[in-house]
């Protein structure tokens, strides 16, 4: 059937400048990542985290960088160390304090102070630091610091045995588990850590333990008082992923008290002005698509007032692409006004808004553009800084007024090399699909060659609640540069566009994207510039399931890219580091219990019951450390597909996790696009 465009593509081609070189694989090496901006209590300075690739080592070379706000003069390595991260500011604005590993030693508090360039150690914990974060009257700071179980003795009698054990044969490695949510990816085991909330005072003596036992704490903030801390906590066995409860403890110590909540899913934000009351997000674990509710309480739980309801607002930022995994949520309360600020999604998009907290009324702080995300607000409340990315910039330091106006750039890390390139700007467009949902898609026209037919990739999004949207995304401009059209969309499923939008994927998992992505590609082969002959389909994790999906329910695409696939949901659901009751399909198995297929809709959602209609060549890679979508979803895809004498080939990469193509080693990232680009232009050609 035709699908009604409600926003024609643009049909003209656009100017191509010649002068620039085009993107490589190897231009990540050239590119500067940054992370967490944190504006100083007097506004004069902003710290940023900066990463680099580092090839000889193969690993990331991270620092801290110091801005000046005034001037926008930036400083870095600022404490002179490569490592050094994880930071806050002491009141005055005039020292920081951080984290750094120093050889074989285990993370440990320093201080910097900017009038004389020294770095002092401050703290000496066996087990080491993380987190800190400096109270309002700055003479103590709260410490996240992580208690291993240690290893049991190894379950052997050695002198039954007859031998004297080695040191390294006395304690086992072997796992003994008995609980869900053991493991977490990129980061393996993790059922024996257990995550506590420390303080010493400012110079980092007199370190006391606040919380303790066998679950673990995220610590939020101090109450305005210094008096207690507000944390984030489960502290019970549960076989739903998503369940959290929000507690407060004496800063000096003692019983900690939980926040009475009717719901399993609550997460801590701040305290009010006056500390008396809290705000925080809470939900129901049933259903992945809900968005939760903003709620204040008094710190026991009473009282609870909802100021935005559930479903209408999608919080934080959850825009997909090569430099990071979406920006997550920051919010921080003003001092006055009963305002605060926080990033909010929108469609293809996340922006700062201010919050009135007394009506629920959202403002726009930033455009309703790009995406912005990591914000901090200053101690009077008047100055906001935050990272920000568009389309054709990756991120830089912004600073604007809590009170509107035209943000101001700081930064300019990625300038040089953005001035050698020749980067494509995409174009949006929307299509209506059959369900008479408006569907935002992008087409991105390939460089060069004007005035020819190109060949199209689509590529589809994971998650599925995240979204394309307007960032910087250098893996789409290296396809572009090699002569390929890229069109990418938030088909059904996607954040950022309401609650029925994104619901609308969890009782048809596969067809709803299906339909979506199909009605934008029926827009683009439009197009003058499209070779409707030479498409290919592409996407990673649920993107990756998306396009097994895709080849198993069409023949249009002349090839396809598949990566840390889904195949499987029955296994997946099982499997998976998520694994428990409110897997994939809605929460609470909606579809069915995934270990009985006779009752289950979980067959009829995976692309591997459909595996027999694949007649596209497929290249299919995963990492041999990912837990998110483990290795045997894509050995049962591939082994059906040899089976069946299909034209398909696997790529295992090893010591990778399923952020490869985000944060995997530097080596492995380029490999990767170099593997992909050998694939598309053997049956692409370009």
């Amino acid at each position: 059937m035709r699908f009604a465009i409600l926003a024609a593509l643009t049909l003209g081609l656009y100017p191509i400048a010649t002068s620039a070189a085009t993107v490589q694989p190897e231009d990540l090496f050239k590119l500067t990542f940054l992370s967490d901006a944190l504006i100083s209590p007097d506004g004069s300075h902003v710290l940023v985290e900066a990463a680099r690739l580092d090839g000889p080592k193969n690993t990331y070379d991270r620092t801290i960088e110091l801005i000046d706000v005034s001037t926008g003069q930036l400083t870095h390595n600022v404490t002179k160390h490569v490592g050094d991260g994880d930071y806050d500011w002491m009141p005055d604005g005039k020292s920081f304090v951080f984290v750094r590993t120093a050889g074989k030693q285990k993370p440990q508090l320093y201080r910097y102070t900017l009038a004389t360039g020294n770095a002092q150690q401050l703290t000496h914990i066996a087990q080491g630091v993380s987190a800190p974060a400096v109270s309002h009257a700055g003479d103590r700071i709260a410490l996240t610091v992580t208690d291993t179980d240690p290893a049991h003795d190894a379950y052997i009698d050695f002198q039954q045995a007859g031998f004297t054990p080695k040191s390294s044969q006395q304690k086992s490695d072997i796992r003994v588990i008995d609980q869900l949510f053991f493991e977490t990816n990129g980061q393996g085991y993790t059922y024996q850590d257990h995550q506590h909330i420390w303080t010493v005072d400012a110079g980092g003596g007199h370190a006391k333990q606040l919380t303790s036992g066998s679950y673990s704490e995220n610590f939020v903030a101090w109450s305005p008082d210094d008096s207690s801390i507000l944390f984030n906590s489960l502290r019970y066995e549960s076989v739903d992923s998503g369940p959290s409860d929000v507690y407060l403890i004496p800063s000096a110590g003692g019983p900690m008290r939980k926040l009475a909540s009717a719901l399993p899913a609550n997460v801590a934000l701040f305290f009010g002005r006056d500390g008396s009351r809290v705000y925080y997000l809470t939900g129901d674990v049933k259903d992945s698509a809900e968005l939760p509710a903003l709620v204040e309480a008094r710190s026991d739980g009473a009282d609870a007032r909802i100021i935005t309801p559930h479903d209408t607002t999608s919080w934080g930022d959850s825009l997909l692409a090569d430099m990071k995994e979406g920006g997550g949520f920051c919010a921080a309360p003003l001092p006055s006004g009963n305002r605060a600020v926080l990033n909010v999604d929108g469609p293809g998009y996340s922006n700062l808004r201010t919050l009135d907290l007394a009506n629920g009324a959202f403002r726009d702080l930033t455009p309703p553009a790009g995406e912005a995300w990591s914000c901090s607000v200053t101690r009077d409340g008047t100055r906001v800084a935050y990272l920000y990315s568009d389309f054709t910039h990756p991120a830089d330091v912004y600073v604007t007024s809590a009170n509107g106006g035209t943000p101001r750039r700081l930064t300019q890390v990625n300038d040089a090399y953005l001035a050698s390139v020749t980067l494509s700007t995409p174009r949006e467009f929307t299509v209506q699909d059959p369900a008479g949902r408006t569907v935002q898609a992008w087409f991105m026209p390939a460089i060069g060659a004007p005035g020819t037919k190109h060949a199209t990739l689509l590529d589809i999004h994971g998650g599925p609640e995240t979204q394309f949207g307007d960032t910087f995304f250098d893996e789409f401009q290296l396809y572009t540069s090699l002569g390929y059209n890229v069109v990418f969309s938030d088909p059904a499923g996607s954040t950022g566009h309401g609650y029925a939008f994104e619901e609308a994927l969890e009782g048809n998992y596969g067809e709803a994207m299906f339909a979506d992505v199909q009605a934008v590609m029926d827009a683009a082969v439009r197009r003058p510039d499209v070779d409707a002959s030479r498409l290919a389909v592409l996407g990673g994790s649920y993107g990756g399931y998306a396009t097994l999906w895709v080849i198993s329910h069409t023949d249009r695409y002349k090839t396809a890219v598949a990566e840390r696939v889904v195949s499987n949901l029955e296994s997946e659901n099982l499997a998976a580091d998520f694994a428990g009751k409110n897997g994939l399909g809605g929460g609470d198995y909606t579809w069915g219990d995934p270990w009985d297929p006779a009752s289950s809709d979980y067959a009829k959602f995976s692309p591997l019951t459909y595996v027999a209609n694949v007649h596209t060549p497929l290249l299919i890679l995963h990492a041999e450390n990912d837990t998110r979508a483990p290795i045997d979803q894509t050995l049962q895809e591939f082994t059906s597909l040899k089976i069946l004498g299909r034209t398909v080939e696997y790529v295992a990469v090893p010591n990778e996790d399923h952020d490869l193509s985000r944060t995997g080693s530097p080596i492995h990232r380029v490999e990767r696009l170099h593997l992909i680009v050998a694939w598309l232009k053997k049956y692409l050609g370009q």
